[in-house]
């Protein structure tokens, strides 16, 4: 993995750990990295004003429905990565699983299993920073 001057250590051993949890759950790196980018900037105190949490900005009952702890930072990972995934069982493809993961399943479902316009930034940016690393080879 190509180690960006900018980062500090904390963030060096935030994408370090998602990249293990990742690989030990069978889920590519690239993505989920990417989602912890745009989501947190790999911060795992991130707050935002809808009451997400952590690297991974898990809403409380989301993490609740996970079994983990958003507060702290393995779990916010594990998390992440669980709920991704789910996503991308769910509708088969990286595109769709992204937009679900921002606005929720239901929301895709409702949307005749398309990205919704008002996500598609979301989506575009992930992608985006997913062909980044994964030209890093994780």
């Amino acid at each position: 993995m190509t180690v960006n001057c900018a980062y500090t250590a904390d963030t060096n051993i935030v994408k370090q750990n998602i990249v293990k949890q990742a690989k030990a759950m069978g889920v590519e790196p690239a993505i989920v990295l990417s989602i912890a980018k745009t989501e947190s900037g790999f911060n795992q105190n991130a707050k935002s004003s809808g009451g997400h949490i952590g690297v991974f900005q898990l809403s409380k009952t989301t993490a609740k429905n996970l079994g983990i702890n958003p507060y702290v930072m393995e779990d916010n990972i594990k998390g992440g990565i669980i709920y991704y995934k789910k996503m991308y069982d769910r509708f088969g493809s990286m595109e769709l699983a992204v937009a679900a993961y921002n606005v929720g399943p239901d929301i895709i479902r409702r949307n005749n299993n398309t990205v919704p316009k008002y996500t598609r930034a979301f989506v575009s940016r992930i992608m985006n920073d997913y062909k980044y690393y994964k030209k890093s080879n994780l």
